[in-house]
């Protein structure tokens, strides 16, 4: 069995802002919410458990971070809403990665595109597409976070 999993997701589908609504302030849509709500049940039914969610600070990521906590019941000690996960370059997000506590094993980062789409592809190796609320499941053979800068994924694949 791997020794650390690593879940990308991105934040579901959201309003659309305009000029009115700064983008960091745009809320998950109808559709976002029916989306997240689907996929929170399908990891409970799964029987998955991440130790450690790391958000982005824009609502839409917040709300769809915080709908998967909620439904796998997760402590909310182990929710970080982090600024550097919005509109990060997938170096950022491998750095803030590799400064995870060895202590958590499953983490999940819930972020934007292009930087998750960028970051699953790197951590694949091969070319990923992830469409709002797409979530990538990938299993490493390390124990400490630190190494995810210099190590490819064992397997991954998508859990939506």
């Amino acid at each position: 069995m791997s020794a650390k999993t690593l879940f990308l997701l991105r934040h579901a589908k959201a309003i659309t802002g305009g000029l009115l609504i700064p983008d960091q302030d745009r809320p998950l849509s109808e559709r976002g919410l029916k989306e997240v709500n689907k996929l929170g049940a399908k990891l409970h039914k799964k029987g998955i458990h991440i130790n450690l969610i790391v958000t982005s600070p824009a609502v839409r990521a917040i709300t769809t971070a915080h709908s998967i906590a909620n439904r796998l019941e997760m402590k909310h000690t182990n929710f970080l809403i982090d600024p550097l996960v919005y509109g990060a370059e997938p170096t950022v997000l491998l750095e803030l990665i590799s400064r995870i506590a060895k202590r958590y094993d499953d983490v999940m980062i819930v972020g934007h595109n292009p930087s998750l789409t960028e970051l699953a592809s790197h951590i694949a190796g091969e070319p990923i597409a992830m469409s709002t609320c797409s979530l990538m499941k990938a299993s490493f053979e390390f124990k400490d976070w630190a190494k995810v800068l210099t190590e490819k994924s064992s397997k991954f694949s998508f859990l939506n």
